[in-house]
């Protein structure tokens, strides 16, 4: 064989007629090939890889913290009240002698719970209206958008959250359910500029002219086509849904006590700020690891879904 298409078996390089070689992957295991793309993203992204080891981080603190946790998180022990991180309590206790390493890991149990319903919640509500709005168009969107949406883009998110858990009383299903109520207007606003952008392409009228129905269209060749920035605004969102809950906690509007809650945790130790600052210092940590963390993954998915960022990347 002439020198200008020499290939090495198992894999190696190729050298093409410009007498320019590039590497083949004929002899690498896919799974191999799976990890080495990782690690090169990784490298490319540090802060993504960050904000998902931290998610992890949460998520495992969430689904085990019962056997994580080192002490019951309601357990109330005066003697030791207040103390600094030690070797027993690592992250010190409250004023009720409570172990603060114990209520930040149930902490982040309540925290990815509610998160994780408000977005799904949120999402499913302004994908059903902003799918409608975009896809009936005319009197059904001008409804939507301007009058519908503008009611709610014309109080914020937290103040109508505000007004629905004192009107329905704090608890953990009426905090997702005021969150959700204040955060669907932004989804569907995405969703139905999407879906305006999509109706008019060529795959869609021919879905039309082959007599499917109006769901069929939707679900089977619009939302597909949208799904990738509603990825990216889900994961943002997760960070707005946890620092969200906390503002409602400090408040005094989120889970009832004794349940540990990082908002709640800040407005107990409001008093002691200056005499035991470690009670401030660990959930606010937690709340700006978990907001930072949903964020950074936000940013990479979005130039990990963007063409053009992609290939700028060389991916």
């Amino acid at each position: 064989m002439s020198g200008a298409n020499h290939i090495v078996e198992g894999g190696g390089t190729q050298t093409a007629p410009g007498g320019t070689r590039r590497n083949l992957d004929l002899g690498t295991p896919p799974r191999v090939a799976a990890i080495a793309k990782l690690r090169s993203a990784a490298r490319r992204n540090p802060l993504a890889t960050l904000g998902i080891c931290c998610v992890l981080v949460f998520a495992i603190f969430a689904i085990f913290a019962p056997l994580i946790a080192p002490f019951d998180p309601a357990q109330i022990d005066l003697p030791r009240r207040l103390m600094r991180p030690s070797a027993l309590h690592w992250f010190g206790t409250d004023e009720l002698g409570r172990d603060i390493l114990s209520r930040v890991i149930y902490g982040a149990r309540l925290s990815m719970f509610v998160g994780v319903s408000v977005v799904v919640g949120s999402l499913g509500i302004g994908l059903i209206i902003g799918a409608i709005a975009g896809f009936y168009g005319g009197r059904v969107d001008r409804f939507v958008n301007v009058i519908l949406m503008n009611a709610f883009l014309s109080f914020p998110g937290i103040l109508l959250a505000i007004a629905f858990v004192a009107f329905v009383g704090p608890g953990i299903m009426n905090l997702v359910l005021a969150l959700a109520i204040g955060g669907w207007v932004g989804y569907a606003r995405l969703v139905r500029a999407q879906v305006l952008a999509v109706r008019e392409r060529e795959f869609v009228e021919a879905s039309r002219a082959l007599g499917a129905s109006d769901f069929r269209v939707v679900a089977r060749h619009i939302l597909p086509n949208i799904i990738q920035p509603v990825l990216v605004q889900g994961a943002i969102g997760m960070a707005g849904a946890v620092l969200a809950e906390a503002t409602m906690s400090f408040l005094g509007l989120g889970v009832p006590p004794p349940a540990a809650s990082w908002g709640s945790m800040l407005n107990d130790a409001r008093s002691h700020l200056f005499d035991a600052p470690h009670l401030v210092l660990f959930p606010a940590a937690a709340v700006m690891l978990a907001v930072l963390s949903f964020n950074f993954i936000g940013d990479a998915l979005r130039d990990f879904l963007d063409p053009r960022s992609r290939i700028e990347a060389g991916l």
